[in-house]
């Protein structure tokens, strides 16, 4: 069951591959029986002419004599009749009358019976006999009746049976090989042909990768008929998460020039008198840059944010220094496992965006460390950011992603930061997951799909 199901999950080229090799064998070898029959078949009519003409030869050569008796008017005992031994014998018999070949020296072969065939009797044509058996060996007999003058007499004549299976078994020596050959160039045939029929197919994969990795922004025309619907709905579903970014990023613009008039009228009412340390006026300037950045971002096209490819270490690097200064009176310990190399296709700024809720909510929750760490798995990259903090209850993790929901109202935060990463690693095809720790604390888990490098492509409609 195991290995049955292993072949439904392998590819269409090995599934091609594997039925045509069955295909191709099971062809090869009824061919070769057939092929083996026929040659078989060919050397019997042969056998059965020259015996037919021995016969004929024998019955125009008996007649009776001026005593009665039936006698061979002229010698019929040529080669290979004149061999003892040699398997090649003739003989008349009748009522009192025995006449053989040379080769056979006066013994006598016991005619097995044969099969009535009306349509022989009638026409007088020789016939097959039963296989007899002379001396150990086993001889092929064709038998016909004859009547010279009143008198009736049976002409039989042998011919020894490897006669007719030596050359078919030569025959067989040939073909085998000749077969495999031929078996060889199929198959061989056969797998170029599946390669090349299915490289469209790698084709339009390779495509795909590109539009992931930002090189293309949709499937440029596809020639396969039997491609081209699905070409149509892949570049279909990439305008629709193309518009559904942008109407994203449209909300965020929108909520963002919502909220710049009133920012900057709290900007204008704070001063000296009224926020002497300067929290307020510094907390309202970090309001004013995050709207800012969210109207920068909405400026832009959304198809380019969803063609991006993106450094996963450098960004994550740079979040870690602001968090570890913002938070640097709790003295958190940070690892940080991150293939250099490792990209992701997102926007730099969404990965931002998407990187900084997570390791922002780290930083408030660890007891003493933080752990983040980035590893492939297929065509996704999976971030992870743990801490040691005390986790959270079941429940809470349900509604952990809901607008607004803060799990703890003692510590500073607005509730929307895992609802807006969310929202943006949706858009991007990829998952994100809350749950705790094996040994405690909180492990926040982001996928998001592999920026995969494509060579050879064209990059043009």
């Amino acid at each position: 069951m195991r290995s049955l199901r292993r072949y439904q999950r392998s590819s269409i080229s090995k599934r091609l591959a594997g039925f045509s090799l069955v295909f191709v064998t099971a062809t090869i070898i009824v061919a070769s029986i057939i092929l083996y029959f026929i040659v078989a078949s060919v050397v019997r009519e042969q056998i059965d002419q020259r015996l037919d003409t021995q016969i004929d030869g024998l019955r125009s050569a008996l007649s009776v004599n001026s005593e009665g008796s039936v006698v061979l008017a002229t010698s019929l005992d040529g080669p290979p009749f004149e061999r003892q031994g040699s398997g090649w014998y003739w003989q008349v018999s009748g009522d009192h009358l025995h006449i053989t070949s040379r080769s056979l020296a006066g013994q006598t072969i016991d005619n097995p019976p044969r099969p009535f065939d009306w349509r022989h009797v009638l026409s007088g044509a020789p016939q097959p006999a039963d296989h007899a058996d002379f001396r150990g060996e086993e001889l092929y007999m064709r038998v016909a009746e004859a009547v010279v003058g009143n008198k009736s007499v049976e002409i039989s004549v042998t011919a020894p049976q490897s006669a007719l299976t030596a050359p078919a078994r030569r025959a067989l020596f040939w073909l085998v090989p000749a077969m495999a050959l031929l078996g060889t160039v199929l198959l061989a045939g056969i797998l170029l042909q599946v390669r090349y029929g299915l490289q469209p197919l790698r084709q339009l994969s390779e495509h795909v990768s590109a539009i992931t990795a930002g090189r293309l922004l949709r499937l440029p025309d596809v020639d396969v008929a039997e491609l081209r619907p699905v070409s149509e709905q892949i570049n279909r579903m990439v305008d629709q998460n193309l518009q559904r970014l942008a109407e994203t990023r449209l909300h965020f613009a929108n909520l963002a020039h919502g909220l710049k008039t009133p920012v900057a009228s709290l900007s204008l009412a704070l001063d000296a008198n009224n926020d002497p340390e300067g929290e307020m006026r510094k907390l309202v300037d970090r309001i004013d840059q995050r709207i800012r950045h969210h109207l920068a971002r909405a400026r832009r096209t959304a198809a380019s944010g969803m063609g991006s490819s993106t450094f996963i270490k450098p960004r994550v690097d740079d979040l870690v220094l602001v968090m570890s200064r913002i938070y640097a009176d709790r003295g958190i310990i940070l690892l940080c496992d991150i293939d250099p190399d490792l990209r992701v296709a997102c926007a730099e700024d969404d990965l931002d965006e998407i990187l900084g809720n997570l390791i922002d909510n780290a930083y408030k929750w660890a007891s003493n460390a933080i752990e983040i760490s980035a590893e492939t798995e297929g065509n996704a990259i999976v971030i992870t950011i743990a801490d040691d903090g005390p986790g959270l209850a079941q429940e809470a993790i349900a509604d952990a992603f809901l607008p607004g929901r803060r799990m703890d109202e003692t510590v500073p935060g607005d509730g929307f930061g895992l609802t807006i990463a969310s929202e943006l690693v949706q858009l991007y095809g990829g998952s994100i997951m809350v749950q705790n720790g094996g040994d405690g604390g909180l492990q926040q888990t982001v996928s998001l799909p592999k920026a995969i490098e494509v060579s050879s492509l064209e990059l043009h409609r």
